[in-house]
Protein backbone atom coordinates (compact mmCIF):
# COMPACT_ATOMS: atom_id res chain seq x y z
CA UNK A 1 0.00 0.00 0.00
CA UNK A 2 1.48 3.34 -1.03
CA UNK A 3 0.22 6.88 -0.85
CA UNK A 4 1.20 10.07 -2.61
CA UNK A 5 3.74 11.99 -0.56
CA UNK A 6 4.76 15.60 -1.14
CA UNK A 7 8.30 16.42 -2.16
CA UNK A 8 10.09 18.39 0.53
CA UNK A 9 13.26 20.12 -0.64
CA UNK A 10 15.14 20.55 2.65
CA UNK A 11 17.48 18.10 4.35
CA UNK A 12 17.39 20.12 7.57
CA UNK A 13 14.15 21.85 8.55
CA UNK A 14 12.55 22.85 11.86
CA UNK A 15 9.25 24.72 12.21
CA UNK A 16 9.41 26.45 15.60
CA UNK A 17 6.07 26.21 17.42
CA UNK A 18 7.26 27.83 20.64
CA UNK A 19 6.63 31.32 19.31
CA UNK A 20 3.55 31.93 17.16
CA UNK A 21 3.00 33.04 14.48
CA UNK A 22 5.89 31.18 12.92
CA UNK A 23 7.24 30.68 9.40
CA UNK A 24 9.95 28.68 7.64
CA UNK A 25 11.17 28.17 4.07
CA UNK A 26 11.56 24.68 2.64
CA UNK A 27 14.28 24.78 -0.02
CA UNK A 28 17.63 23.27 -0.91
CA UNK A 29 20.33 23.95 1.70
CA UNK A 30 23.10 26.45 0.95
CA UNK A 31 25.79 23.97 2.06
CA UNK A 32 24.62 21.75 -0.80
CA UNK A 33 24.02 24.60 -3.27
CA UNK A 34 27.38 26.40 -3.02
CA UNK A 35 29.75 23.41 -3.43
CA UNK A 36 27.67 22.21 -6.37
CA UNK A 37 27.75 25.62 -8.04
CA UNK A 38 31.52 25.88 -7.51
CA UNK A 39 32.11 22.38 -8.89
CA UNK A 40 29.86 22.98 -11.92
CA UNK A 41 31.48 26.34 -12.65
CA UNK A 42 34.96 24.82 -12.47
CA UNK A 43 33.93 22.14 -14.96
CA UNK A 44 32.54 24.77 -17.33
CA UNK A 45 35.68 26.95 -17.11
CA UNK A 46 37.97 23.97 -17.63
CA UNK A 47 35.96 22.88 -20.65
CA UNK A 48 35.96 26.41 -22.12
CA UNK A 49 39.69 26.79 -21.51
CA UNK A 50 40.48 23.44 -23.12
CA UNK A 51 38.16 24.13 -26.03
CA UNK A 52 39.71 27.46 -27.01
CA UNK A 53 43.23 26.38 -26.13
CA UNK A 54 42.73 23.42 -28.42
CA UNK A 55 41.49 25.67 -31.21
CA UNK A 56 44.67 27.76 -30.90
CA UNK A 57 46.83 24.69 -31.43
CA UNK A 58 50.49 24.94 -30.47
CA UNK A 59 53.20 22.78 -32.00
CA UNK A 60 53.90 19.43 -30.31
CA UNK A 61 56.19 16.48 -30.92
CA UNK A 62 53.56 14.98 -33.21
CA UNK A 63 54.03 17.90 -35.64
CA UNK A 64 57.63 16.81 -36.21
CA UNK A 65 56.82 13.23 -37.23
CA UNK A 66 57.92 12.72 -40.86
CA UNK A 67 55.09 12.13 -43.30
CA UNK A 68 56.71 8.95 -44.56
CA UNK A 69 56.63 7.36 -41.09
CA UNK A 70 53.66 5.14 -41.93
CA UNK A 71 54.13 2.92 -38.90
CA UNK A 72 53.50 5.80 -36.47
CA UNK A 73 49.83 5.81 -35.49
CA UNK A 74 48.21 8.21 -33.03
CA UNK A 75 44.54 7.70 -32.29
CA UNK A 76 43.02 9.81 -29.46
CA UNK A 77 40.57 8.13 -27.11
CA UNK A 78 37.94 10.78 -27.92
CA UNK A 79 37.77 13.78 -30.20
CA UNK A 80 39.17 16.62 -28.03
CA UNK A 81 36.62 19.21 -29.16
CA UNK A 82 33.72 16.83 -28.50
CA UNK A 83 35.13 15.99 -25.06
CA UNK A 84 35.50 19.68 -24.17
CA UNK A 85 31.91 20.38 -25.19
CA UNK A 86 30.69 17.47 -23.05
CA UNK A 87 32.57 18.83 -20.02
CA UNK A 88 31.04 22.30 -20.58
CA UNK A 89 27.54 20.84 -20.88
CA UNK A 90 27.95 18.70 -17.74
CA UNK A 91 29.13 21.71 -15.74
CA UNK A 92 26.35 23.92 -17.13
CA UNK A 93 23.80 21.21 -16.34
CA UNK A 94 24.97 21.02 -12.70
CA UNK A 95 24.82 24.81 -12.30
CA UNK A 96 21.42 25.15 -14.00
CA UNK A 97 19.81 22.29 -12.07
CA UNK A 98 21.04 23.67 -8.75
CA UNK A 99 19.84 27.19 -9.55
CA UNK A 100 16.41 25.86 -10.51
CA UNK A 101 16.37 23.79 -7.30
CA UNK A 102 17.08 26.92 -5.27
CA UNK A 103 14.52 29.05 -7.09
CA UNK A 104 11.75 26.62 -6.17
CA UNK A 105 10.66 26.61 -2.54
CA UNK A 106 7.77 26.33 -0.15
CA UNK A 107 7.06 28.85 2.59
CA UNK A 108 5.07 27.58 5.55
CA UNK A 109 3.18 29.99 7.82
CA UNK A 110 1.36 28.90 10.98
CA UNK A 111 -0.46 31.13 13.46
CA UNK A 112 -1.79 28.40 15.76
CA UNK A 113 -5.09 28.02 13.92
CA UNK A 114 -4.38 28.05 10.20
CA UNK A 115 -1.62 26.75 7.97
CA UNK A 116 -0.63 28.61 4.82
CA UNK A 117 1.75 27.18 2.22
CA UNK A 118 3.16 29.29 -0.60
CA UNK A 119 4.50 27.20 -3.47
CA UNK A 120 7.14 28.80 -5.70
CA UNK A 121 7.92 26.48 -8.64
CA UNK A 122 11.03 26.77 -10.79
CA UNK A 123 8.76 27.87 -13.64
CA UNK A 124 5.34 29.46 -13.41
CA UNK A 125 3.37 31.50 -10.91
CA UNK A 126 3.21 31.11 -7.15
CA UNK A 127 0.39 29.12 -5.58
CA UNK A 128 -1.09 29.65 -2.13
CA UNK A 129 -2.82 26.89 -0.11
CA UNK A 130 -4.59 27.51 3.21
CA UNK A 131 -6.12 25.06 5.67
CA UNK A 132 -7.41 25.10 9.24
CA UNK A 133 -5.38 23.02 11.72
CA UNK A 134 -8.43 20.98 12.76
CA UNK A 135 -8.78 19.66 9.19
CA UNK A 136 -5.50 17.79 9.37
CA UNK A 137 -5.44 14.04 10.04
CA UNK A 138 -2.43 14.10 12.33
CA UNK A 139 1.34 14.42 12.55
CA UNK A 140 2.93 11.87 10.25
CA UNK A 141 6.37 10.33 10.49
CA UNK A 142 8.02 8.76 7.45
CA UNK A 143 11.48 7.87 6.21
CA UNK A 144 12.52 8.71 2.69
CA UNK A 145 15.56 7.11 1.06
CA UNK A 146 17.61 9.37 -1.19
CA UNK A 147 20.87 9.30 -3.14
CA UNK A 148 23.56 11.62 -1.81
CA UNK A 149 26.48 11.37 -4.21
CA UNK A 150 27.50 7.70 -4.16
CA UNK A 151 25.80 7.05 -0.82
CA UNK A 152 22.28 6.01 0.11
CA UNK A 153 20.95 8.01 3.05
CA UNK A 154 17.73 8.28 5.04
CA UNK A 155 15.72 11.47 5.37
CA UNK A 156 13.56 11.49 8.50
CA UNK A 157 10.43 13.56 7.92
CA UNK A 158 7.77 14.74 10.38
CA UNK A 159 4.90 16.52 8.66
CA UNK A 160 1.44 17.89 9.25
CA UNK A 161 -0.52 15.27 7.30
CA UNK A 162 -3.51 16.01 5.08
CA UNK A 163 -5.24 13.70 2.61
CA UNK A 164 -4.51 16.33 -0.03
CA UNK A 165 -0.71 16.14 -0.48
CA UNK A 166 -0.56 19.82 -1.47
CA UNK A 167 -1.80 20.75 2.01
CA UNK A 168 0.72 18.53 3.82
CA UNK A 169 3.28 20.79 5.50
CA UNK A 170 6.75 19.82 6.79
CA UNK A 171 7.40 20.29 10.50
CA UNK A 172 10.81 18.67 10.91
CA UNK A 173 13.31 17.14 8.46
CA UNK A 174 16.71 15.65 9.26
CA UNK A 175 19.17 13.05 8.00
CA UNK A 176 19.82 11.97 11.61
CA UNK A 177 17.52 9.63 13.50
CA UNK A 178 18.54 10.61 17.03
CA UNK A 179 15.52 11.49 19.20
CA UNK A 180 13.26 11.38 16.15
CA UNK A 181 10.43 9.64 18.00
CA UNK A 182 10.60 12.20 20.81
CA UNK A 183 10.47 15.03 18.26
CA UNK A 184 7.52 13.39 16.50
CA UNK A 185 5.65 13.12 19.80
CA UNK A 186 6.51 16.73 20.66
CA UNK A 187 4.82 18.04 17.51
CA UNK A 188 1.80 15.78 18.00
CA UNK A 189 1.37 16.96 21.60
CA UNK A 190 1.95 20.60 20.73
CA UNK A 191 -0.68 20.52 17.99
CA UNK A 192 -2.95 18.12 19.94
CA UNK A 193 -3.16 15.79 16.95
CA UNK A 194 -2.62 12.01 16.77
CA UNK A 195 0.74 10.67 15.64
CA UNK A 196 0.22 8.77 12.37
CA UNK A 197 2.42 6.53 10.25
CA UNK A 198 1.75 4.64 7.02
CA UNK A 199 2.34 0.90 7.49
CA UNK A 200 1.48 -2.28 5.62
CA UNK A 201 -1.84 -2.22 7.51
CA UNK A 202 -2.69 1.29 6.36
CA UNK A 203 -2.47 4.55 8.28
CA UNK A 204 -1.92 3.75 11.98
CA UNK A 205 -2.95 6.37 14.55
CA UNK A 206 -1.67 6.78 18.07
CA UNK A 207 -3.62 9.20 20.23
CA UNK A 208 -1.84 11.87 22.23
CA UNK A 209 -2.59 10.09 25.54
CA UNK A 210 -0.72 6.97 24.33
CA UNK A 211 2.39 8.65 22.94
CA UNK A 212 4.68 7.93 25.90
CA UNK A 213 3.62 4.30 26.32
CA UNK A 214 5.83 1.40 25.29
CA UNK A 215 4.52 -1.35 23.05
CA UNK A 216 4.44 -3.66 26.07
CA UNK A 217 2.16 -1.23 27.92
CA UNK A 218 -0.13 -0.85 24.91
CA UNK A 219 -0.55 -4.62 24.66
CA UNK A 220 -1.26 -4.90 28.37
CA UNK A 221 -3.97 -2.23 27.96
CA UNK A 222 -5.47 -4.02 24.95
CA UNK A 223 -4.55 -1.23 22.51
CA UNK A 224 -2.16 -3.46 20.57
CA UNK A 225 -2.00 -7.19 19.87
CA UNK A 226 0.72 -9.80 20.22
CA UNK A 227 -0.14 -12.13 17.31
CA UNK A 228 3.05 -14.20 17.18
CA UNK A 229 2.57 -17.93 16.63
CA UNK A 230 5.64 -20.10 17.24
CA UNK A 231 4.16 -22.80 14.99
CA UNK A 232 4.13 -20.49 11.99
CA UNK A 233 6.80 -21.62 9.47
CA UNK A 234 9.99 -19.62 9.11
CA UNK A 235 9.88 -17.36 6.01
CA UNK A 236 12.07 -18.60 3.14
CA UNK A 237 14.12 -15.39 3.00
CA UNK A 238 14.97 -15.34 6.72
CA UNK A 239 17.85 -17.12 8.44
CA UNK A 240 17.06 -17.67 12.11
CA UNK A 241 19.63 -18.81 14.66
CA UNK A 242 18.81 -19.12 18.36
CA UNK A 243 21.82 -19.25 20.68
CA UNK A 244 22.19 -19.47 24.42
CA UNK A 245 22.30 -15.72 25.07
CA UNK A 246 20.89 -14.23 21.85
CA UNK A 247 18.84 -14.77 18.69
CA UNK A 248 20.08 -13.69 15.26
CA UNK A 249 17.81 -12.84 12.31
CA UNK A 250 19.23 -12.02 8.88
CA UNK A 251 18.44 -12.23 5.18
CA UNK A 252 19.19 -15.71 3.80
CA UNK A 253 20.36 -14.65 0.35
CA UNK A 254 20.94 -11.75 -2.02
CA UNK A 255 17.70 -10.56 -3.55
CA UNK A 256 17.47 -9.84 -7.26
CA UNK A 257 16.02 -6.37 -7.25
CA UNK A 258 16.85 -3.53 -9.64
CA UNK A 259 19.70 -2.20 -7.48
CA UNK A 260 21.45 -5.56 -7.31
CA UNK A 261 21.07 -6.12 -11.06
CA UNK A 262 22.78 -2.76 -11.67
CA UNK A 263 25.51 -3.68 -9.18
CA UNK A 264 26.11 -7.06 -10.88
CA UNK A 265 26.22 -5.34 -14.29
CA UNK A 266 28.78 -2.78 -13.11
CA UNK A 267 30.84 -5.44 -11.36
CA UNK A 268 31.00 -7.71 -14.40
CA UNK A 269 31.49 -4.87 -16.89
CA UNK A 270 34.32 -3.01 -15.14
CA UNK A 271 35.83 -6.18 -13.71
CA UNK A 272 35.92 -7.68 -17.21
CA UNK A 273 37.43 -4.55 -18.73
CA UNK A 274 40.14 -4.38 -16.06
CA UNK A 275 40.97 -8.05 -16.52
CA UNK A 276 41.12 -7.58 -20.29
CA UNK A 277 43.42 -4.59 -19.84
CA UNK A 278 45.63 -6.57 -17.47
CA UNK A 279 46.08 -9.48 -19.88
CA UNK A 280 46.57 -7.15 -22.87
CA UNK A 281 48.68 -4.46 -21.27
CA UNK A 282 50.91 -3.82 -24.27
CA UNK A 283 47.99 -3.39 -26.67
CA UNK A 284 46.21 -1.03 -24.28
CA UNK A 285 49.36 1.05 -23.73
CA UNK A 286 49.85 1.41 -27.47
CA UNK A 287 46.32 2.83 -27.94
CA UNK A 288 45.77 4.95 -24.84
CA UNK A 289 47.87 7.38 -22.85
CA UNK A 290 49.06 6.60 -19.32
CA UNK A 291 46.73 9.26 -17.88
CA UNK A 292 43.66 7.73 -19.57
CA UNK A 293 44.58 4.23 -18.38
CA UNK A 294 45.21 5.41 -14.81
CA UNK A 295 41.93 7.39 -14.70
CA UNK A 296 39.94 4.43 -15.99
CA UNK A 297 41.57 2.08 -13.45
CA UNK A 298 40.75 4.40 -10.54
CA UNK A 299 37.14 4.87 -11.67
CA UNK A 300 36.75 1.16 -12.42
CA UNK A 301 38.11 0.05 -9.05
CA UNK A 302 35.89 2.54 -7.24
CA UNK A 303 32.75 1.33 -9.06
CA UNK A 304 33.71 -2.30 -8.37
CA UNK A 305 34.16 -1.50 -4.65
CA UNK A 306 30.75 0.22 -4.48
CA UNK A 307 29.10 -2.69 -6.34
CA UNK A 308 30.64 -5.27 -4.01
CA UNK A 309 29.45 -3.28 -0.99
CA UNK A 310 25.92 -3.13 -2.41
CA UNK A 311 25.85 -6.87 -3.16
CA UNK A 312 27.47 -8.36 -0.09
CA UNK A 313 26.53 -5.98 2.70
CA UNK A 314 23.75 -7.38 4.86
CA UNK A 315 21.94 -6.23 7.97
CA UNK A 316 21.07 -8.56 10.80
CA UNK A 317 19.02 -8.26 13.98
CA UNK A 318 20.56 -9.52 17.20
CA UNK A 319 17.97 -10.02 19.94
CA UNK A 320 19.50 -10.14 23.41
CA UNK A 321 17.91 -10.46 26.82
CA UNK A 322 17.35 -6.73 27.32
CA UNK A 323 17.99 -5.10 23.95
CA UNK A 324 17.72 -5.36 20.17
CA UNK A 325 20.76 -4.54 18.06
CA UNK A 326 20.96 -3.85 14.31
CA UNK A 327 24.32 -4.98 12.92
CA UNK A 328 25.79 -4.17 9.50
CA UNK A 329 27.65 -7.20 8.15
CA UNK A 330 30.05 -7.24 5.20
CA UNK A 331 31.41 -10.69 4.43
CA UNK A 332 33.36 -11.64 7.59
CA UNK A 333 33.20 -8.19 9.18
CA UNK A 334 30.38 -6.90 11.41
CA UNK A 335 29.66 -3.48 12.88
CA UNK A 336 27.00 -2.52 15.41
CA UNK A 337 24.77 0.19 13.95
CA UNK A 338 21.82 0.77 16.29
CA UNK A 339 21.01 -0.51 19.77
CA UNK A 340 17.62 -0.11 21.49
CA UNK A 341 16.60 -1.32 24.94
CA UNK A 342 13.49 -3.52 24.83
CA UNK A 343 11.78 -1.51 27.56
CA UNK A 344 12.12 1.66 25.43
CA UNK A 345 10.57 0.27 22.23
CA UNK A 346 7.29 2.04 21.46
CA UNK A 347 6.54 0.59 18.03
CA UNK A 348 7.60 -2.11 15.60
CA UNK A 349 6.07 -1.46 12.18
CA UNK A 350 6.40 -2.65 8.61
CA UNK A 351 6.57 0.75 7.00
CA UNK A 352 6.39 1.87 3.39
CA UNK A 353 8.46 4.58 1.75
CA UNK A 354 5.82 6.50 -0.27
CA UNK A 355 8.46 7.76 -2.68
CA UNK A 356 9.61 4.29 -3.77
CA UNK A 357 6.88 1.89 -2.62
CA UNK A 358 9.49 -0.27 -0.85
CA UNK A 359 8.77 -1.74 2.59
CA UNK A 360 11.12 -2.04 5.53
CA UNK A 361 10.94 -2.82 9.24
CA UNK A 362 11.24 0.08 11.67
CA UNK A 363 11.92 -0.37 15.38
CA UNK A 364 11.21 2.90 17.16
CA UNK A 365 11.98 4.33 20.57
CA UNK A 366 12.09 7.89 21.85
CA UNK A 367 15.84 8.10 21.31
CA UNK A 368 16.28 6.45 17.90
CA UNK A 369 14.83 4.50 15.00
CA UNK A 370 16.38 1.27 13.67
CA UNK A 371 15.81 0.18 10.06
CA UNK A 372 16.00 -3.40 8.78
CA UNK A 373 15.11 -5.38 5.66
CA UNK A 374 14.88 -2.92 2.77
CA UNK A 375 15.11 -5.85 0.33
CA UNK A 376 13.05 -8.44 2.20
CA UNK A 377 9.51 -9.35 0.96
CA UNK A 378 6.67 -7.76 2.90
CA UNK A 379 5.24 -11.05 4.19
CA UNK A 380 8.59 -12.01 5.66
CA UNK A 381 8.93 -8.58 7.27
CA UNK A 382 5.55 -9.14 8.92
CA UNK A 383 6.84 -12.36 10.48
CA UNK A 384 9.92 -10.53 11.84
CA UNK A 385 7.64 -7.81 13.22
CA UNK A 386 5.46 -10.31 15.11
CA UNK A 387 8.52 -12.15 16.43
CA UNK A 388 10.13 -8.97 17.75
CA UNK A 389 6.92 -7.75 19.39
CA UNK A 390 6.62 -11.13 21.15
CA UNK A 391 10.24 -10.87 22.33
CA UNK A 392 9.64 -7.34 23.68
CA UNK A 393 6.40 -8.32 25.48
CA UNK A 394 7.93 -11.41 27.10
CA UNK A 395 11.22 -9.85 28.12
Amino acid sequence: MTENAPNHYSHSFVLNLEKLPTKKSDRIALHILYPGLIFGTILMLLGIYELFNGLSHSRTDFDFIPEDEADVIYQPFMNPTFFDIIIILVGAGIVLSLLLSYIRYKKIFFDGKKVQIIYRPAFGAKKVVKESIDKYEGVRFRIEFFQFGFMNKNKYIIELYHKNPQKTAPLYISTKSKNIRKIWEYYAQKLNLPAVVLTDEGMVRREVADLDKSIKELIEEGKAVNSYNDREPLPPSIAFVRKRDKTVIKARKIFWDAYNIIAWFCLLLFGGLLLFAGFNAETVKSRFSTDVILTFCIIGLFIIAVSVMALFRKDKIVVKQDKIVIVHKFMLFSRKNTEIKKRDIEAVDVTVNPATGRYYLSIISDARTAIFGKKIPIEDLRWVKKFLINEVVNS
